[in-house]
């Protein structure tokens, strides 16, 4: 059988910790950092130096945050930037799979549409609420790409609203400050 592109799932750093994940970072699609098949906050790519940025300003220990992309893992270059349907639909059921071994997760964080439209189908495919499950769900601006294509000050505006974000997440983890 041949498998379909996207389909190997890239290696996690171990710095983030299935044991002790609280909360998920859902992006819509992998920065460039992730073509070697490793996801990592201290990737060279945009989202990952975001993602670090935001970790220190909410004084966030990463071991308690999984980043998970909506699907697929790695996308052939010139693919368009927003994701399928299909993509969409193909990434349900791994994700519904880390849900059930994660029963620790209380707040998953969409960054951009694309993560947020990916939970909404999710939800209405699997017919259940995450809320019903005591996950909270959060809507944020992308970490990368167009969402950030705007003046300094609107970046520092989303940045806040980022780590506002996470830090209300980290409360109802019960997630302390380091």
């Amino acid at each position: 059988m041949e498998k379909k592109p996207g389909s190997n799932v890239p290696y996690i750093d171990p710095v983030h910790d299935e044991d002790e994940c609280r909360i998920i970072s859902l992006q819509a699609s992998p920065g460039k950092g992730t073509e070697s098949g490793f996801v990592s906050h201290n990737n060279d790519d945009e989202a990952a130096r975001r993602a670090t940025q935001i970790y220190e300003l909410a004084e966030l220990d990463p071991r308690y945050v999984m980043p998970w992309n909506a699907y697929p893992w790695v996308r052939e270059s010139g693919s368009p930037s927003a994701l399928s349907v299909q993509e969409k639909t193909d990434g349900l059921r791994p994700f519904r799979q880390f849900l059930k071994i994660n029963s620790r997760v209380s707040a998953i964080i969409a960054h951009g549409t694309d993560a947020s439209t990916f939970l909404t189908l999710f939800e209405k495919t699997y017919h259940s609420s995450l809320k019903n499950s005591g996950i909270k769900i959060y809507k944020a601006s992308a970490l990368g790409g167009r969402a950030f294509a705007v003046s300094e000050a609107k970046q520092e505006e989303l940045l806040t609203k980022s780590v506002e974000t996470y830090r209300d997440a980290m409360q109802r983890a019960g997630i302390q400050h380091l």
